[in-house]
C-alpha cells in the first residue's frame, strides 16, 4: 500500500503540493499503518507555533499511536482504514493561555482506485469564528440580557431535567425563590435605570453563592430562583440565609443616596418523588409566607 501512496503523491506532485500548501487548513496523509507520509506547510507551521517538535507530528510519525490518548479519534480513523466508515468528524478545543480556539478534524479515505483504501486524508479546520458565534447565540437563547443569569425558559427546562434525575437516582433536590421587596417603590423613587442596577447587583450576589451544579435564574421581573441538586434542608437553610444577609448589606447608591434593598426567600428541599413534580407550587407558598411575615425573611418548609 505504501507504494500506492507514493505513486499518488508523485502524480503532478509540484502542482498538487502547491495547491495543498496554499490552503490555510492543516492537512496530512497517513498510510494504512497509520504513519504520516505527507503534510502541507500549514501543518508544520501550526505545529511549530504551538511548541511541538516536527519529530512528534511530522512525516514518519505514527499518527494512530499519537491518537490513542483520544479513543474516539483513534476508533474513527481505524473505522475508515477498515472500510467501515466513509468519513469521520471530531470537534475539539485547542486553547492557548491567551486565546480560545476550536478546530474540526475531518478524515476521509484515500482511494487511488475504487476498490482499495490506500490511507486517510486528515484535515484540521479552524472553526473558532463559528464556535464563538454559536456560543453567543446559545447565550442569547439561555441567558437573561439584563442580569446574565439563566432565563425562565432555560430554568424550566433544567427543572424538568433535575426532577427526572432526582426521581431516577432517589436523591434530594432543593429550590429557592427570591423576590425583591418593594421593587415597585424603588423604581418609582429612583427610576428604572436604578431599578435595573439593583437587579444586576442582586444577580451578582445570587451567582456568587451558587455552585457549578446549581441553576441560578431570573424568572420574572424582580424574582429569581436557584435550583440545587443534592441539597438537603439544612444546607438549603444555610444558603438561603446567606443570600438574604449578603443582599441586606449591599451598598447600592443612586445620586449619592443609599438604596435599601431586601429580599424575601421561600424554599423547600424535596426527597419524596410524589412531591417533586409539584415543587414550584410548594416553594411559591413558602415565598408567600416569607412576604406575609413582613419581608426580608426566609421561610423553608
Amino acid at each position: 500500500m505504501k507504494a500506492s501512496v507514493d505513486t499518488f503523491l508523485s502524480i503532478d506532485s509540484g502542482t498538487s503540493k502547491s495547491i495543498l500548501n496554499s490552503l490555510k487548513d492543516q492537512i496530512c496523509l497517513i498510510d494504512t499503518t497509520g504513519v504520516i507520509c505527507f503534510v502541507n506547510e500549514e501543518w508544520n507551521r501550526f505545529a511549530l507555533s504551538n511548541g511541538n517538535a516536527l519529530s512528534s507530528c511530522g512525516i514518519g510519525t505514527d499518527y494512530l499511536q499519537q491518537c490513542e490518548k483520544e479513543p474516539i479519534v483513534h476508533q474513527g480513523l481505524q473505522a475508515i482504514l477498515a472500510g467501515d466508515a466513509d468519513c469521520f468528524n471530531f470537534e475539539y478545543p485547542c486553547h492557548s493561555p491567551s486565546t480560545k480556539r476550536w478546530f474540526l478534524m475531518q478524515a476521509t479515505p484515500l482511494q487511488t482506485n475504487h476498490e482499495f483504501i490506500e490511507g486517510v486524508v486528515i484535515r484540521h479546520v479552524d472553526i473558532t469564528k463559528q464556535k464563538l458565534l454559536e456560543l453567543q447565540l446559545k447565550d442569547y437563547a439561555e441567558k437573561d440580557a439584563l442580569t446574565s443569569l439563566f432565563n425562565r425558559r432555560y430554568f424550566e427546562e433544567q427543572l424538568t431535567k433535575e426532577v427526572n434525575l432526582a426521581l431516577k437516582r432517589n436523591t434530594c433536590l432543593s429550590l429557592l425563590y427570591i423576590d425583591t421587596d418593594n421593587f415597585k417603590e424603588i423604581n418609582d423613587a429612583y427610576g428604572h435605570l436604578a431599578g435595573d442596577q439593583v437587579l444586576k447587583e442582586l444577580a451578582l450576589q445570587i451567582a456568587a453563592v451558587s455552585r457549578s451544579s446549581d441553576t441560578a435564574a431570573r424568572i420574572g421581573g424582580d424574582e429569581f430562583a436557584i435550583l440545587m441538586p443534592n441539597t438537603n434542608k439544612a444546607e438549603l437553610e444555610l444558603i438561603a440565609n446567606r443570600v438574604r444577609q449578603e443582599i441586606r448589606h449591599l451598598k447600592i447608591l443612586e445620586q449619592g443616596q443609599p438604596i435599601d434593598v431586601t429580599v424575601s426567600i421561600g424554599g423547600k428541599s424535596f426527597d419524596d418523588g410524589s412531591r417533586l413534580n409539584s415543587m414550584a407550587k410548594w416553594v411559591d407558598k413558602a415565598l408567600y409566607s416569607a412576604k406575609a411575615k413582613g419581608k426580608n425573611q426566609v421561610v423553608i418548609v
